[in-house]
């Protein structure tokens, strides 16, 4: 599953050549990450709320063309599997052309927050939204 969402880049993101900083990109990521989440039916806001945490442990981009100020950009999202590892990959092209500008993937553990310990695989319920997603 999927999720694309359109933004234009901020004046606040890029550097004084008109180019995004390259640790901005994440903040693109991450949004394109929680509109995943919430349509897949497991939202940050439901995981906490059941007092579990998904944390970062590995972030991997490939900067292919830059991207620039008012640029409009679309960023897709794609759950590639969510067993041991929740795995995300990124795309973010240029709207108007399609032209490839940046892809990436990030790696999340399942953390309990009660029992203050990894997990082994992914919660029951996230396991449960996502067969259903599969039948």
């Amino acid at each position: 599953m999927q999720e694309t969402i359109v933004r234009r880049i901020d004046f606040c993101d890029v550097d004084m050549t008109g180019v995004m900083w390259h640790g901005n990109y994440c903040k693109y990521f991450e949004e394109a990450r929680c509109q995943l989440l919430e349509k897949l039916g497991f939202s940050y806001q439901e995981i906490y709320k059941r007092h579990y945490q998904i944390p970062l442990i590995c972030l991997k981009i490939k900067y292919s063309r830059p991207c620039h100020f008012d640029q409009e950009v679309a960023i897709t999202a794609e759950l590639v599997k969510a067993d041991h590892f929740l795995v995300i990959k990124y795309i973010i092209k240029d709207q108007r052309t399609g032209t490839l500008l940046s892809k990436a993937e990030t790696k999340h553990a399942f953390y309990d927050g009660n029992k203050k310990r990894a997990l082994i695989n992914a919660p029951e319920f996230i396991e449960e939204k996502l067969k259903g997603l599969n039948n």
